[in-house]
């Protein structure tokens, strides 16, 4: 059995259009069916304030013309997911789910 990897990743989630704010979080990427689970959200300046938001658990998607990054529950991609995504992809820790379909 693979061990589960942990790593912090930093990015900009859009608020709007014109406002973004800046974000760190912790991600462990777990390895039964590769996905992350994304917790501990702060504000870049700010790591040691409460957690903005719940954690969440991501997945990338690959096909033949790219990787989505979608929530693992809904399997919906959100602002949230894509912004966590590219950071993760900044990394190069990235483990996808092939879509068969």
């Amino acid at each position: 059995m693979e061990k589960d990897i942990s790593f912090d990743v930093d990015f900009d989630y859009a608020l709007s259009e014109n406002i973004a704010i800046r974000l760190t979080a912790k991600v462990q990427l777990r390895h039964s069916t590769p996905h992350y689970l994304v917790s501990d959200f702060h504000f870049k300046d700010k790591p040691n304030g409460s957690p903005l938001l719940n954690d969440v658990n991501i997945m990338a998607i690959s096909n033949k013309k790219n990787t989505s990054w979608v929530h693992v529950d809904s399997r919906k991609e959100t602002v949230l997911s894509m912004a966590i995504g590219k950071a993760i992809e900044a990394k190069a820790i990235v483990e996808t789910v092939n879509k068969n379909r």
